[in-house]
């Protein structure tokens, strides 16, 4: 996510405290994790941790957490514990696991890769919701008093519905509370401190986990970074600023490289015009007048293709938007994770109060991003609005102190997580080092030798790169790494 730096609230968590608790959380001892092989693949080895749903209240209901562990290939140089922090909020990090190792072959062998479905998804308790009405969200463009109450009555309705179908864990998804459950299971691994990556949405995660555990911490990646300091305000138009950023570069590109299907014309105008159409309600997938593409579907699909980056489909799926003809691969709409807001909501303040102030905010954004009008941030943040669970963990410059350096990894064109976040981060932590990728997408560390080698050498010995070092960009051509568009967590 992007641009804009001003500290909002500037909340200080004490280590070991829930923020808005007025006693230290005290959890009895995590009992030893019995891992047995996962059904999905016997490679991975699955767990249950039983953990407190509030942590204020340790000694209340409890949860279950859903882990995985690939152990270290290499048991003789086995260094300990990484955890792999998925994005999100939403992604699994058991599917992440069963599908592979996220992590080259070197820190494969050294450590036991270990990752969770985050509270309220996958296999960990999750919040269910009618599909139905998750699909049926208003439109969300402002539109005057009557559209912004509009809005206000739908999430009251959608956060009823979950609450009555999963009961309270709708009030405790907020990434302090993970980062909880993930010292239970390092307690649980019987480790002292453990090494941590975040990828996205997972990099808040780390740095709740680093505010609140400092000393647990050996060592800490966070490649895509949020920078929670931000007001609802600098939040929306960073993230607007951002996804124009991408647009701009996959413009620049068209107009270098003849395998853009608009090499050669005004890619811009050509974006306005569909997304005018869009607006007119007159546009529709390619030769299918049955299936309207609306002016967010638009926005959110081509940011979507901004993550790889997949330029050279998302070119052709534009001319065929364009001309009416059908395109090699269908235009991909964003994936839809139905539980994702209420995390969302609890790591949040989204403090728009009224239609006037909602309107300021998307003008804020149009002009910001003249192309896309709006980025991630525009597409989910409404959602919270008149949300009736609590912000548990509101914006605040995260207090980190630990003795271990961070890495902080991002791209300079990242179409969600902004570079200008990454050097807030940069400039917030003391102990943090940025390394900047020069290229685009979303997600560094597998971008190349460059990206990968500086992580690995981090992890191993504990040395991070110089402050200020680049890494190269990869043309996206020459990546192969596909990544599809789920949020923060692609």
């Amino acid at each position: 996510m992007r641009r804009g730096m001003t500290s909002a609230l500037g909340v200080l968590l004490a280590a070991g405290a829930t923020l808005g608790a007025t006693v230290p959380v005290v959890a009895a001892p995590a009992p030893a994790l019995d891992w047995q092989p996962c059904p999905e693949n016997a490679e991975v080895q699955c767990a249950t941790l039983p953990v407190p749903l509030d942590w204020a209240n340790p000694g209340g209901e409890q949860i279950e957490v859903a882990v995985a562990r690939r152990p270290a290939t290499d048991a003789d140089q086995r260094i300990g514990s990484l955890v792999f922090m998925p994005g999100g909020p939403g992604g699994t990090g058991v599917d992440s696991l069963l599908a592979g190792s996220p992590f080259s072959p070197e820190l494969s062998s050294r450590f036991d890769i270990v990752s969770y479905d985050p509270r309220g998804f996958g296999r960990s308790n999750p919040l269910q919701c009618d599909t139905e009405l998750v699909l049926a969200g208003p439109d969300i463009l402002p539109g005057g008093p009557e559209k912004f109450e509009e809005i206000k009555r739908y999430n009251r309705e959608v956060a009823a519905d979950c609450r009555a179908r999963t009961g309270p864990i709708i009030d405790h998804m907020d990434a302090v509370s993970v980062a909880r459950d993930i010292d239970a299971f390092r307690q649980a691994l019987g480790e002292e401190q453990l090494s941590l990556y975040g990828i996205s949405y997972g990099t808040l995660v780390g740095q709740m986990y680093a505010e609140n555990f400092p000393d647990r911490v050996r060592a800490l990646v966070l490649d895509s970074v949020m920078d929670h300091s931000l007001s609802a305000g600098e939040f929306l138009v960073t993230e607007a600023e951002t996804a124009e950023d991408s647009f701009t570069e996959f413009a620049k590109w068209c107009a270098e490289d003849a395998q853009c299907a608009l090499h050669g014309e005004d890619v811009g105008a050509v974006y306005d015009e569909l997304y005018e159409r869009a607006e007119a309600g007159e546009l529709h997938a390619p030769g299918d007048p049955s299936t309207p593409i609306g002016p967010v579907q638009l926005s959110s699909s081509t940011l979507g293709a901004f993550y790889g980056p997949n330029w050279q489909q998302l070119a052709d799926q534009l001319k065929a938007l364009r001309d009416d003809r059908p395109a090699p691969t269908a235009l991909a709409l964003p994936e839809t994770i139905p539980h994702s807001v209420a995390a969302f909501c609890g790591d949040w303040n989204i403090d728009i109060d009224s239609a006037e102030r909602y309107a300021q905010e998307w003008q804020r954004q149009n002009e910001a991003a003249p192309h896309m009008r709006f980025g991630l941030g525009g597409g989910v943040a409404w959602g919270c609005i008149d949300w009736p669970s609590p912000v548990q963990n509101p914006q605040h410059v995260p207090q980190i102190r630990t003795e271990a350096p961070i890495l902080v990894l991002n791209a300079q064109h990242d179409p969600a997580t902004g570079y200008n976040w990454a050097t807030n981060v940069d400039r917030h932590v003391e102990q943090a080092t940025l390394l900047t990728y020069d290229g685009w997408g979303h997600g560094v560390y597998d971008r190349g030798e460059c990206t990968t080698s500086a992580a690995d050498r981090y992890f191993v010995d504990g040395v991070v790169p110089p402050e200020g070092t680049h890494c190269a960009a990869v043309p996206p051509t020459e990546n192969p790494t596909v990544r599809p568009y789920v949020g923060w967590g692609g």
